[in-house]
């Protein structure tokens, strides 16, 4: 049986796909069309003003114009141009503002204070790391005194890794910058500054062996916003000059003709895992062009192991072959292979798949980057988790399995009280939620109660046009009543992968808002979900949501058909 709905729905897949294969590169990549950060453009003017007065006068100058014509009516800024106003992006571009010209830029400091004030001051940040580095540069900016703030303990670094990597993780080089700008703006006395002493050419040695994993000679974590950190703090510390040099060299040489930056320059593989998923979901699995895809993804993966995360060759990372491995991304990429079935060749999916089970925590979780970590941003993640859980499973493992079971046990213990899951690296409760759905309903487990609370969570959230937003966060920025393609997709391929019918009202609603959603191109609008910053700063993925959106409405369609078979089995 075709209906319109299905008819709908093939167009909209078929010119989804038509439009992505003929964007793909003949490497089997796509090209990742993500707008200007706030956080990249403000940091970089910082940090060129700092460490690179005289020769990035103009790239400066460029910069801030940039940043004065993205600011947001109330005063504030926000992840992207135009974006909702958050707290951290308004901190450290009024930094940079003031930094450059503190005349010339008054007035608008003085609005974006203002709004600052209103909003709580730095006070307002929940997390201690964050509000020292917004306090450090508005001290830079001589808008702030550092003099009484916490000291860094530089000096942990002067212990074996094993005892500060599971504490530091992903934040060991913002660690360090942070350290060396304190000791330049606010110097430590006694103890403290024989400490630091000592510990500075280990700060250095740590940068330098973060440095040395990268695509990039300066490009730390391939990151402009890190890298304008590190600079300045590679400047406060009087670092080597060829050091700071090829950090300065970094930001110039992403420097765009508008005077921004991007947030990373290495998001290719993200978005690029999921558009391969998505195709593949969609009917396209075996396509040649999505094997070529395949065949870039494998060929990222990475072949050298990253000590400063103590980790072994054979992740993968955003940067692509070089870079900071992880287990988000290397799950999104093995679930990209894994859907090809037989056609995809054995031996890099097992080598991916033992990689990603030896990153798994104690307690069953999957973080981020460092496993076991004490750091709250770095882990464990429900969605990680999940997500790990569906790779497994989709490479032939069983539920019962005894990392899969650690993993669906941890799942299960650690819902929240309203059935929701967070999810560190998207924003709100709808990813974490919808991913912990998939990987309940893939193991058999879709009517624990677990199950039922976490379909319910997501059934009651649906906003009234039939999508679904991040929810109630309380997060600056975050709008409850407005939905997004990406959360939508998220929500609508659990619900399905849980049991509920493709015939549900609420299903057919999420699914054609989809189709409403989508352009004339055949692709659909990114919204702001991915976070840069956990809670404080998000960007702009213009591949993941092509991806989550042919998942989703490849699932749709597939459960259409199984409803569909099912009533002419039953007549």
């Amino acid at each position: 049986m075709c209906s319109a709905v299905d008819s709908r729905v093939e167009a909209s897949i078929a010119h989804a796909a038509e439009t992505l294969f003929a964007r793909q590169r003949s490497d089997g990549s796509w090209p990742n069309r993500r707008p200007p950060a706030v956080l990249g453009t403000a940091g970089a003017v910082a940090a060129l003003r700092v460490a690179d007065p005289t020769r990035s006068r103009e790239l400066v100058e460029r910069g801030t114009r940039w940043l004065l014509s993205a600011q947001n009516p109330d005063g504030g800024w926000g992840g992207v141009a135009g974006a909702p106003t958050q707290l951290v992006p308004t901190l450290i571009a009024v930094a940079a503002l003031h930094l450059n010209d503190p005349e010339g830029h008054r007035e608008p400091v003085r609005r974006a204070l203002e709004l600052v004030r209103s909003l709580g001051g730095t006070e307002a940040l929940t997390d201690p790391g964050m509000a020292h580095m917004a306090r450090t540069f508005l001290a830079l900016a001589g808008l702030e005194e550092l003099e009484g703030s916490r000291r860094i303990p530089l000096e942990l670094l002067l212990l074996p890794p094993r005892v500060w990597r599971r504490r530091l993780s992903f934040r060991l080089a913002p660690f360090v910058a942070m350290a060396f700008i304190q000791a330049r703006y606010s110097p430590p006395t006694g103890l403290g500054r024989l400490l630091h002493r000592a510990a500075r050419q280990a700060g250095l040695r740590a940068l330098a062996q973060v440095e040395r994993g990268e695509n990039d000679r300066g490009g730390y974590g391939g990151d402009n916003w890190l890298v304008a950190v590190v600079c300045i703090g590679l400047s406060c510390a009087g670092a080597p000059a060829a050091t700071i040099a090829d950090a300065v060299g970094y930001l110039r040489s992403n420097a765009r003709e508008d005077g921004s930056w991007h947030i990373m320059q290495g998001l290719d593989l993200i978005g690029g895992s999921y558009v391969a998923r998505g195709l593949a979901d969609a009917g396209y699995a075996h396509d040649e062009r999505l094997v070529r895809a395949r065949q870039w993804l494998r060929d990222c993966r990475q072949v050298q192991g990253f000590p400063v995360y103590d980790a072994p060759p054979g992740g993968w990372g955003w940067e692509g072959p070089r870079g900071w491995p992880n287990f988000l991304d290397s799950a999104n990429v093995l679930s990209a292979l894994a859907v090809a079935g037989p056609r995809e060749p054995g031996e890099p999916l097992r080598r991916g798949l033992r990689w990603l089970e030896s990153r798994q925590d104690r307690t069953g979780s999957w973080g981020t980057f460092v496993p076991d970590t004490t750091l709250p941003n770095d882990g464990p993640c429900p969605y990680v988790t999940a997500q790990a859980v569906e790779v497994a499973l989709d490479c032939g493992a069983d539920p019962h399995d005894p990392g899969v079971r650690r993993a669906l046990d941890w799942l299960l213990a650690h819902q929240r009280p309203d059935g929701t899951y967070e999810a560190l690296w998207y924003r709100g409760l709808t990813p974490g939620t919808a991913m912990a759905l998939v990987a309940f309903g893939r193991a058999g487990l879709g009517d624990h109660p677990v199950a039922r609370r976490a379909r319910q969570a997501l059934l009651r959230t649906q906003l009234e046009d039939g999508s679904w937003g991040p929810g109630e966060t309380g997060t600056l920025g975050d709008d409850p009543s407005s939905g997004t393609v990406e959360e939508t997709a998220w929500a609508l391929r659990a619900l399905l992968a849980s049991g509920v019918p493709a015939d549900d009202p609420q299903v057919r609603r999420a699914a054609d808002w989809i189709l409403a959603a989508q352009r004339p191109d055949g692709l659909w609008p990114a919204g702001q979900v991915c976070m840069h910053i956990r809670n404080f700063a998000y960007y702009v993925d213009g591949l993941i949501v092509n991806g989550l959106a042919l998942k989703a409405l490849g699932s749709y369609r597939a459960a259409r058909a199984a409803d569909d078979h099912a009533e002419l089995e039953a007549r």
